[in-house]
């Protein structure tokens, strides 16, 4: 393997369609420019929009890629952000 080389891991972010973005990043981006990738491929304007998911934690935006431990082939899950769930009304 070259030096320059293992500078960057490959990450995978799973959307609920079980459609996979694979993602080549350096261990100390943040993970908000991340997400907006994502969601920039996704079509979406806002990162936001999106939840993001590894082994069931959600992923801070705030946190670099080596802060969350994250390393070479990890999966995170991506989950559209739904509001809702208050009381029914009975009409």
């Amino acid at each position: 393997m070259a030096e320059g080389s293992r500078k960057f891991i490959k990450l995978k972010i799973k959307a609920q369609d079980d459609t996979i973005l694979h993602f080549k990043v350096n261990p100390s981006t943040i993970m908000k420019d991340i997400f907006m990738s994502y969601s920039s491929k996704k079509q979406m304007m806002n990162y936001k929009v999106f939840r993001f998911f590894f082994d069931g934690k959600r992923l801070s935006p705030k946190k670099t890629v080596n802060e969350l431990g994250l390393k070479n082939g990890d999966e995170i899950d991506a989950m559209i952000h739904q509001d809702g769930g208050g009381s029914a009304c009975n009409y």
